[in-house]
């Protein structure tokens, strides 16, 4: 017998019926036809822009086609490799045993027991060799090699992700995933239920190229100050040990539509 394909029940909008800020009754599935059109569009722009050809898409498309619902999620292996090792540079900074008193990270053995290098790795990344955690940090984060058998931690605990279509796709369809479902969670509330929903918002405004570099270079050091003390108020996923508790927090990023 072939294989069922279980789909979830569609969002329920709960709200007062027609607005001035959207269509009318009669025009509103020609409209939603129109925008999961244009979401397609949008979908096949990105995968051109990083090198899958419209045929190989097409291949893509029918194999998710057969697995909605799945749990394989082929993004996560990649994420949570990176998320580890961010997680790592975050305790390394956090955890009074590699803090100096002055609160300063310690600088660390690259081996060995007790606070070291690959103590952390074995915590937080235990399939990598400390060997590749050394070079993951030193190439992506601000860790740089010290004395030959030791690493400081000179910068802050951002690690920058690999620049290759691979994670490129894998970022984009984590952070899709994770906006679609707030946006989902909120429209799903009852018109007019504030301060229940989870908190998303876009600010804009227009700005000339000069004007947008300033304002792009102006709020990276305060959406990473921003960021560190959201990072404060959360724990590190290696320190869940079993309890049910789900991976959570904030995303932020400066856009500009061209």
């Amino acid at each position: 017998m072939p294989n069922r394909v279980r789909t979830k029940k569609p969002i329920r909008f709960r709200n007062r019926g027609d607005s001035p800020l959207s269509p009318a009754t009669t025009g509103k599935r020609e409209l939603l036809l129109e925008l999961a059109q244009e979401l397609q569009e949008m979908n096949i722009e990105s995968m051109e822009g990083l090198g899958l050809s419209r045929k190989e898409q097409m291949v893509t498309y029918r194999r998710a086609s057969r697995r909605v619902g799945s749990k394989t999620r082929p993004s996560t292996r990649l994420m949570d490799r990176i998320s580890g090792i961010a997680d790592l540079l975050s305790s390394w900074r956090r955890d009074p045993r590699y803090v100096q008193p002055d609160g300063s990270p310690r600088v660390l053995p690259i081996k060995g027991k007790g606070a070291s290098l690959e103590t952390l790795a074995r915590k937080f990344v235990p399939e990598m060799p400390v060997t590749e955690v050394l070079t993951a940090i030193t190439r992506h984060g601000e860790a740089t090699a010290y004395r030959g058998d030791k690493v400081a931690l000179v910068g802050g605990s951002v690690l920058l992700t690999p620049k290759t279509a691979e994670m490129a796709l894998a970022l984009l369809v984590n952070r899709i995933r994770r906006v679609s479902k707030t946006l989902l969670h909120n429209m799903s509330l009852p018109e007019g239920s504030k301060g229940h929903g989870r908190f998303e918002r876009h600010v804009f405004g227009v700005l000339s190229e000069r004007e947008f570099n300033e304002y792009a270079r102006v709020m990276r050091t305060q959406l990473q100050d921003l960021c560190d003390r959201a990072e404060s108020g959360l724990e590190l996923a290696a320190d869940k040990k079993g309890r049910k508790r789900k991976a959570c927090g904030i995303g932020i990023f400066v856009f500009r539509d061209d």
